[in-house]
């Protein structure tokens, strides 16, 4: 891999990000979401109404908060005023009507959309200054061609920035923490990354434990330690700068916080997400100073030499836990999802607090590894493996490569666990963040494998080109895996996964806009009235269309269609138990006729399909 040279890494590269912006730009306009409507026609709008009237309470639009979302979608407000078309969703609707909501979609989406894209070579140049060349490409190559990653990008919706900031300001971190040398712009890039993680996020939150613990975990793992009170100190002054930044970022870019500067706390260290637990990790930091300043760090001293003994039996424990958790996901997934079902879970995330408590815990925190292991491309996933697997070895714990791996591996595992006690399993869009990291360690386990190889294969060592023909290979196969689902780039699931079960039940309204595109070709449309379980759908036709399943959304309405999902259909048999004498919505979502059948992620079980009302009388 060191023949291939830095000019042909650009290049791989600008044809990356020339193939995402193809699929992306075909997409944003044909393309019909769930949840968009909230932003597009409610918070956005709402947000910079608020800043032009300088009423700056009212910038507070959600609780998320996306206010990244809300400032980069709203360059779409300066062609579209999208007020006037909020309440034509399940209307009939005209040529021209339906041709300003899909240029509307176009122009709100089309800023995250190219943000995204524009951060994508920012992972290669992080990952090459924590790295080298041949593991930041092969990171890049798994994070820019990642069909989930993509489709996520092209919504307007939070983590559609979340997969960015989150992870490049765990990567810049990093770099500073690496480098040889005072050299403070990285820790400032990584404050900045993590004040607008908390922007678009709460969930964000967990970095501020996550950057204070890390300095002490790279201590352990140390071979040689460095004198540990400069260290403290060093890693403590970082930290406050890390944290004053992350905040001044929150506080510039709010301007809710500048009328009421109680919710820059509030949207840090005591947001709802972190609630719970910091009064402990206050205490920790108080215990930590007292011995720092009364007691020359004795006591830490102690406790970190004690925990260093151990250094290797750490790194064993817990990536044996992380790979005995990915075992246990293919075993159940295999044995028919018993006894934990994956896709139950997944597709009621928020319901796990009413489960008996083996199955909200540990089937919860299985359930999330799930949708991280079936939502990689199979090749990431034996990388993921062996990135794993090197960081066992004895020889390997002092090196940057499981120093990092581990890390990440500590962080999913925090995260996972932080889901799961606020009752919430990590769908494959609650842990969007969490993929490019996955794949990172998926790139290092390629690259140590691809060394091996060509350390031991002799034809391989006297092959001049062995570097460049693995990364055209790897360019191909994961480049062919996103052509395979177009364009349901979000509904990806690895092959890995049996056909019977679906992975992202939570597909945010793939297949709504074909499906609308169908109807509207047909003779009539704007007579027709139809019932659909996703509102996508009613955005973009032209008729009546209904979504409710109250006896006032249903009660004498004929339906000449009913276009249903199978990712809703649990969700709608169960909000539909006490209307079944209006409309058997059991024989709906059990007929097998339909004139018109969308698959989803080249997976046949995963469906849009419009079925017409005769086939369930």
């Amino acid at each position: 891999m060191n023949h291939f040279k830095k000019y042909a890494a650009a290049a791989v590269i600008a044809i990356v990000l020339l193939f995402d912006l193809s699929l992306g730009l075909s997409r944003l306009g044909t393309y019909s979401a769930v949840d968009e409507p909230y932003w597009t026609y409610g918070r956005i709008p709402k947000f910079w109404t608020a800043v032009a009237q300088e009423k700056w309470k009212s910038t507070n639009i959600n609780d998320k908060p996306g206010i990244t979302v809300a400032i980069l979608s709203g360059f779409g407000l300066t062609k579209y005023d999208p007020m006037a078309y909020k309440s034509l969703r399940g209307d009939v609707k005209t040529d021209q009507q339906l041709a300003d909501i899909d240029n509307i979609n176009f122009s709100f989406r089309l800023p995250i959309f190219l943000f995204c894209l524009a951060m994508l070579p920012l992972f290669y140049i992080l990952l090459k200054r924590i790295f080298g060349g041949a593991v930041a490409l092969t990171g890049f190559l798994l994070i820019a061609l990642s069909p989930i990653l993509l489709g996520i990008s092209m919504i307007i919706n939070p983590d559609s920035l979340l997969w960015t900031f989150l992870p490049l300001g765990v990567l810049s971190y990093l770099v500073f923490r690496y480098r040889k040398g005072p050299d403070d712009r990285y820790l400032y890039l990584s404050g900045l990354f993590l004040g607008l993680s908390l922007l678009t996020k709460y969930v964000s939150n967990v970095l501020y434990v996550f950057y204070f613990f890390l300095p002490f975990l790279e201590y352990v793992l140390a071979e040689e330690k460095p004198p540990l009170r400069p260290f403290l100190r060093k890693s403590l002054r970082d930290y406050v700068i890390l944290v004053l930044i992350s905040m001044a970022v929150f506080f510039i870019l709010f301007p809710a916080t500048w009328a009421h500067p109680d919710i820059l706390l509030k949207g840090t260290f005591l947001s709802k997400v972190f609630e719970s637990t910091w009064p402990i990790f206050a205490a920790i930091i108080i215990i930590i100073l007292t011995d720092l300043s009364l007691f020359g760090s004795k006591a830490t001293a102690w406790a970190l030499g004690t925990v260093s003994r151990y250094r290797l039996t750490i790194v064993r424990s817990v990536t044996g836990i992380f790979l005995a958790a990915i075992v246990l996901v293919i075993l159940d997934t295999y044995l028919g999802m018993k006894p934990v079902d994956f896709e139950g879970i997944l597709s009621s995330p928020k319901g796990i607090g009413s489960d008996p408590l083996p199955q909200r815990y540990l089937g919860a925190i299985l359930a999330d590894f799930s949708a991280l292991v079936f939502g990689i491309h199979p090749l990431a996933f034996l990388g993921l493996l062996a990135g794993l697997v090197l960081a066992l070895g004895k020889k390997a714990v002092h090196s940057v490569e499981t120093k990092t791996s581990l890390f990440f591996v500590i962080f999913i595992l925090l995260y996972y666990l932080g889901s799961t006690v606020n009752d919430t399993a990590a769908t494959v869009r609650y842990q969007i963040a969490l993929y490019p990291l996955a794949l990172i360690i998926a790139a290092i386990g390629l690259v140590s494998a691809w060394k091996t190889a060509t350390t031991r294969l002799a034809v391989l060592r006297k092959t001049s080109v062995t570097g460049t023909a693995a990364f055209a290979l790897l360019l191909v196969i994961i480049g062919t895996s996103v052509l395979l689902v177009k364009p349901y780039y979000f509904s990806y699931a690895s092959a890995l996964l049996p056909e019977p079960y679906l992975l992202n039940t939570k597909d945010m309204g793939d297949g709504s806009f074909e499906a609308a595109a169908y109807l509207n070709a047909l003779p009539d449309a704007r007579t027709l009235s139809v019932w659909s379980d996703k509102g996508a759908v009613c955005a973009e036709f032209v008729g009546t269309c209904t979504i409710g399943f109250s006896k006032k959304d249903l009660t004498g309405k004929h339906f000449d269609y009913f276009i249903i999902s199978m990712g809703r259909e649990n969700r709608s048999l169960k909000l539909s138990g006490s209307v079944n004498d209006i409309v058997d919505f059991r024989k709906v979502y059990g007929t097998e006729t339909y004139v018109k059948n969308f698959v989803l992620g080249g997976r046949p079980e995963n469906f849009v399909r419009i079925i017409p009302a005769d086939a369930i009388k």
